[in-house]
């Protein structure tokens, strides 16, 4: 017997670039049409569930980077309420960040990422390495393992200078691989000092062609400063705002730019766009955009056919009313998605949770190369 698939009807379609009304065809939990019609009564009909989504806006779920590393919660039914949180507040896929200790042999590191077997949310790996091994030999291990992502720490400035990025080049030009860097969060660490670190990460990557991830407030607004396709910024909750607010101004512009849905903060007391327009620019900033940092997209962070029905389903009465605390950006108890969807199957329906513990996927062989933001 066929697998029963699922038509979502009379929803809203929210992109990164505009909105519309369209009916959403699922099978085998990827999205396999896309188009406004009416489907006839004929035994193929049967086939398929009819959804009612009317008055409800439509999004790709959110992909979310959590700060502190999930996979070290031992706990079981603390990683589940983890997990919840973040698919309340729309999430379908999170990134891990692992942090490997030098006496961990391979099973080791195999046994600690355990903890995920218990995930309702399909996953990435990423991998922490110290300065001192960032290096093409040690890179390559982890690379023959599946692992194309690679988070770096950088004390000072002195530190970048160690790093023999000679090694790096022919890997990351045949592997594709992708390097996140942040400055270490050290009260002792100066102002001067954190932009010479920035500047100089800047110029290094440029010149070896590397592409990679700054953490950083204020390095994406240096537009003359920054390679459209080698620099991707990760905007701090600080300077979402305004971050957004440059997407609007340049609606169809390209800027690589991304944040998780948990650091957007917006200041809703001044309008200077429609309700609908935010929440395109909210799509574009915490979905797509982080889906191609990652390497996921257009599997993640797009409703298209062929993608994964990752759906997000929002109220019409619930985004942006004259209440500040009523929108999602605020993560208010009373009006976060009505309902989540991942894979074509439910795991948030009607604000409660189905019982789905371990529905998660490792996802591998992602290709953070393949798409300008």
């Amino acid at each position: 017997m066929l697998e029963r698939g699922m038509v979502i009807r009379g929803g809203t379609i929210v992109t990164a670039l505009g909105i519309k009304e369209a009916d959403i065809w699922i099978r085998h939990g990827k999205i396999v049409r896309i188009a406004k019609d009416t489907l006839t009564k004929t035994p193929f009909n049967d086939l398929y569930e009819e959804i009612d989504a009317t008055d409800m806006y439509l999004l790709p779920g959110f992909v979310a980077l959590p700060t502190h590393s999930l996979y070290k919660i031992k706990e079981v039914d603390v990683y589940i309420e983890t997990m919840r949180n973040l698919i309340r507040s729309g999430c379908t896929s999170l990134v891990d960040v692992f942090r490997p200790e030098r006496w961990m042999s391979r099973p080791q590191i195999h046994y600690q990422q355990t903890q995920h077997f218990n995930s309702l949310l399909d996953y990435v790996w990423h991998v922490e390495i110290d300065v001192a091994d960032l290096h093409g030999d040690r890179l390559a291990e982890w690379i023959n393992h599946g692992y194309s992502s690679f988070h770096v720490t950088i004390r000072n400035p002195e530190e970048i200078s160690t790093i023999k990025w000679e090694t790096l080049l022919q890997l990351h030009t045949s592997k594709h691989t992708i390097l996140h860097m942040q400055v270490q969060n050290d009260p002792f660490l100066k102002k001067e000092q954190r932009e010479l670190i920035r500047q100089i990460w800047m110029e290094a990557t440029r010149y070896w062609r590397l592409r990679t991830v700054i953490t950083d407030s204020q390095a994406a607004f240096h537009f003359e400063e920054n390679d459209p396709y080698l620099h991707i910024f990760r905007l701090p909750a600080e300077v979402t705002d305004q971050g957004l607010r440059q997407l609007h101004r340049h609606w169809f512009g390209s800027w690589q730019v991304a944040s998780p849905i948990h650091d957007v903060r917006i200041d809703t007391r001044k309008s200077w766009c429609t309700p609908e327009e935010l929440l395109c620019l909210l799509v574009r900033l915490t979905s797509t955009n982080v889906a191609k940092a990652i390497g996921l997209y257009p599997r993640k962070g797009s409703l298209t056919t062929g993608a994964d029905a990752d759906i997000v389903f929002l109220k019409k009465e619930n985004w942006l009313t004259k209440n500040d605390l009523s929108t999602i950006l605020n993560f208010s108890e009373m009006h976060l998605p009505t309902s989540v969807m991942s894979n074509g199957k439910w795991i948030y329906r009607n604000m409660r949770f189905i019982p789905l513990i371990g529905m998660g996927k490792c996802l591998i062989n992602t290709k953070p190369y393949a798409y300008v933001i």
